[in-house]
């Protein structure tokens, strides 16, 4: 099992319809938009690497009940990257292997209340993950996810669950999820699920609710970008790249008027790793990068 699964299997669907946001005071956004960018690093075989982030993400109710709820929601990331420098023509900096990575998802989340203490949760996707350029049905990936939550009392709410993922190129991965919304205090809590910010996708944040409108959080995550390249792309024709890290972040959430909420967003992603590979998946070029600083920006309507 690879070691995003293992690592933060403390993940819920990341999805409009998710129970534990670590936002208030709204636990649905409709229309998402953020941006980061990660501040140049070093790369072990030589050259350097920064990238940018862009995301917009919006969801609709299908069907809406007392605790129910059914949702189409759709998105668009674009992940930047800029090579440069390296000391041999075989390295990451000298062969600039890929530059900008398009995302683009469907989805279909769910969340079914039971009773006073069971909540239901599943979320089944479809993406394009690829370069510019880069075959469609060789970009595609899809799979879904189901969890259960059980009210143990007003403070703590704990289930197990699994989910299933495909991969370009390589096996693929089906991994348990635990959900988790703990109120520790009045102000503190832990909880799974979105983070705040433009850092997208599921974690574990602690977070501290300062007041009604304000809330802090510290957080981490496992991230993986695993992407086609250009069929034309001159370092691996037809090809996959993958970056992976752990992020570990603070950010600061907060309602600006009735419907609208900021955050930012700062950290350093760790355990940095950059890969490229052939057609059929069989490494090229594997490669560590140094910790690289990151901040973002991130605004969302909420209801």
């Amino acid at each position: 099992m690879q070691l995003k699964y293992i690592f933060f299997a403390l993940t819920l669907v990341s999805c409009t319809a998710a129970s534990s946001r670590a936002q208030r005071p709204s636990s649905a956004s409709p229309l998402s938009t953020g941006y980061l960018y990660n501040f140049e690093s070093d790369i072990d075989d030589g050259g350097n690497v920064s990238s940018q982030f862009f995301y917009a993400r919006a969801g609709v109710p299908l069907y809406r009940a007392e605790g129910r709820v059914i949702a189409l929601s759709a998105g668009y990331s674009l992940n930047s990257y800029d090579f440069s420098g390296g000391a041999t023509p075989f390295s990451f900096g000298s062969l600039s292997p890929w530059d900008d990575i398009h995302t683009v998802r469907l989805g279909l989340p769910i969340r079914w209340k039971f009773g006073e203490r069971w909540d239901f949760f599943a979320a089944s996707s479809i993406r394009f993950v690829g370069e510019s350029g880069s075959d469609f049905g060789d970009s595609l990936q899809g799979g879904g996810i189901a969890a259960f939550s059980y009210k143990f009392s007003d403070r703590l709410s704990l289930g197990p669950g699994i989910g299933y993922m495909t991969q370009i190129e390589d096996d693929a991965s089906i991994f348990p999820v635990i959900v988790v919304n703990w109120k520790l205090t009045e102000a503190l809590s832990l909880t799974t699920g979105p983070s705040v910010g433009a850092t997208l996708g599921t974690g574990l944040a602690l977070n501290w609710d300062i007041s009604d409108k304000t809330r802090f959080s510290l957080g981490a995550r496992y991230e993986k970008l695993r992407f086609r390249l250009d069929k034309n792309n001159s370092a691996s024709p037809g090809g996959v790249g993958e970056d992976h890290g752990i992020p570990v972040f603070v950010g600061l959430s907060f309602q600006a008027a009735k419907h609208l909420r900021f955050s930012l967003v700062g950290g350093v992603d760790f355990g940095n790793e950059l890969q490229l590979e052939d057609g059929g998946g069989n490494e090229i070029l594997e490669s560590d990068y140094d910790p690289s600083p990151f901040v973002g920006v991130n605004a969302s309507l909420t209801f």
